[in-house]
């Protein structure tokens, strides 16, 4: 299985191609999930689980995305430190971009 973030009922085809890979489950239990408990992160426990995410989310999340991104640098090296923060910065940059029509839902999990 794999955790990622698509757009809850698509409007258009960029919402309907919309998706951002975040991690295979085995990753993100073993590299994400105790940063995201270590720096007592709110939203990016629950991805694994799978929510909901609304415009309103976003400053919330990206800014839990940014402490991953200094946890990652501190923390981990090699493959896997590579890998997550090219993953982090896909959402970085792609989330934002699912919120261009007011109303849009993004189901992360």
């Amino acid at each position: 299985m794999s955790i990622s973030a698509i757009i809850i009922d698509p409007e258009d085809e960029f919402e309907r191609s919309f998706m951002l890979p975040v991690a295979t489950e085995d990753f993100f239990t073993k590299y994400w999930e105790p940063a995201a408990e270590e720096l007592g992160l709110q939203w990016t426990v629950l991805f694994q689980g799978g929510t909901d995410v609304e415009l309103e989310d976003l400053p919330t999340i990206l800014a839990e995305i940014s402490l991953l991104k200094e946890w990652v640098a501190a923390k981990m090296s090699g493959d896997a430190q590579e890998h997550m923060l090219r993953r982090l910065k896909l959402l970085e940059i792609g989330l934002p971009k699912a919120f261009r029509r007011g109303g849009a839902v993004v189901y992360i999990g």
